[in-house]
C-alpha cells in the first residue's frame, strides 16, 4: 500500500537538506568555458539580466538586485565584463549619479550563446526521461521559481525600513 504524503515538517526538512546540494550541482561555470573561456556563472547572470533590461540599460542597484549580490560585487562583475567588451557603461539621461549598464553586440551574442548551450545540454540530459516526467520536472521548476520569488519578497520585506 503506497504511503500518503509526508508531514509538512518532513517535506520541508527534505527540501532544506537537498537545496544546498542542488545549488552546488547546478554550478555550471565550467560548462560555460565552451561558450566563452573565463566566463563564470555570475557574469552570465549579469548578461542575462541585461537582456531583460530596458534598451538604455540597468543601474548597478537594479543589476545587483536582479543577480542577488551586493552593489560592490556587481561593480566588479560589470568591470570585468566591460574589459571583455561585453557590456558598456552609460550616463543616466537625467541623473548623473546613476551609471547605466547595457549589453554590447558581443555581449548579446555571448548571452545568446550561453542560453543556447545550456538549452542544448538540458535537452540532452532530459531526453532520457519520459514525456510525463519531463513535464512534471518543468512544472516543478516553475513552482520552485514562484517560491523563490516569494522568498525574495520576504527578504526585502524583512530588511525594508519601517
Amino acid at each position: 500500500m503506497p504511503a500518503g504524503p509526508r508531514p509538512l515538517a518532513e517535506q520541508v526538512g527534505s527540501i532544506v537538506d537537498l537545496l544546498p546540494l542542488i545549488v552546488k550541482n547546478l554550478r555550471i561555470g565550467r560548462l560555460l568555458e565552451n561558450v566563452r573561456p573565463g566566463l563564470g556563472i555570475s557574469q552570465v547572470l549579469v548578461l542575462h539580466a541585461l537582456e531583460r533590461a530596458p534598451a538604455e540599460g540597468a543601474s548597478m542597484g537594479d543589476l545587483a538586485d536582479e543577480v542577488g549580490v551586493s552593489v560592490p560585487t556587481t561593480t566588479g562583475l560589470v568591470g570585468r565584463l566591460a574589459r571583455e567588451g561585453l557590456v558598456e557603461r552609460r550616463a543616466h539621461p537625467s541623473d548623473r549619479r546613476i551609471v547605466l549598464v547595457a549589453l554590447t553586440d558581443d555581449g548579446r551574442a555571448v548571452a545568446r550563446g550561453a542560453a543556447e548551450y545550456l538549452a542544448e545540454m538540458m535537452g540532452k540530459l532530459l531526453g532520457d526521461l519520459e514525456a510525463g516526467e519531463r513535464e512534471g520536472l518543468a512544472h516543478a521548476f516553475e513552482r520552485v521559481f514562484e517560491v523563490s520569488v516569494r522568498i525574495q519578497e520576504e527578504q526585502r520585506r524583512m530588511v525594508a525600513p519601517a
